[in-house]
């Protein structure tokens, strides 16, 4: 009973492996050379309509953007604004002497704002140089930190020369014999 119950489980085993064996010889065969093309497609893929239907909104709005993309940009000068005539009340005199003065430094004030927006021919120059001031810089501490790891290695060195020299010496031992303190055994007498 034993026996025949060993047999009917390793022959099962075997037409197991040999099912799986080749159902995946099967499948990768099928993954290398198909013989039809499989067809996949999303829900939405599904879902969606043959024909898309027009939308009246998104060409409306196409429409609206690229005709402002398209479009030049035309901007005005800031006008000054005109400088009320001084008044005979004298503490308004200073008041209008500092509306003038505000009103002066308004152009210059924009003239600065155009010339830091403007690019600036040095620019370029300038950041160049910068980057290769950091790249010195970066160079200089990578050099410094290697010679430190060098030193470092060379100290290491010479400590463990040291080392070794002083273990290497030859060192003088006592010709005393040892005495210990352990039962002697006499087996034959007091010799």
């Amino acid at each position: 009973m034993r026996t025949s119950t060993a047999f009917f489980a390793g022959a099962g085993t075997v037409a197991i492996a040999v099912a799986a064996g080749l159902g995946a010889g099967l499948v990768i065969a099928e993954g290398m050379n198909p013989k039809a093309p499989a067809l996949e497609s999303t829900r939405l893929e599904r879902a969606a309509p043959a024909a898309p239907s027009p939308s009246p909104t998104a060409t409306s709005y196409l429409a609206a953007t690229q005709a402002a993309a398209t479009a030049p940009i035309k901007v005005t000068p800031a006008q000054a604004e005109p400088v009320p005539e001084p008044s005979a009340a004298p503490a308004s005199a200073p008041a209008v002497a500092a509306q003038n003065a505000a009103t002066e430094n308004a152009p210059a004030q924009a003239q600065e704002k155009t010339a830091e927006k403007a690019p600036d021919p040095d620019l370029k120059a300038r950041e160049a140089e910068r980057k290769r001031a950091a790249e010195q810089r970066r160079a200089e501490r990578h050099r410094q930190v290697a010679e430190r790891r060098r030193q470092r290695r060379e100290q290491d060195l010479r400590a463990v020369e040291q080392a070794v020299r002083e273990d290497s010496m030859p060192r003088a031992y006592a010709a005393q014999p040892v005495d210990m303190d352990a039962p002697r055994f006499r087996l034959f007498g007091d010799d």
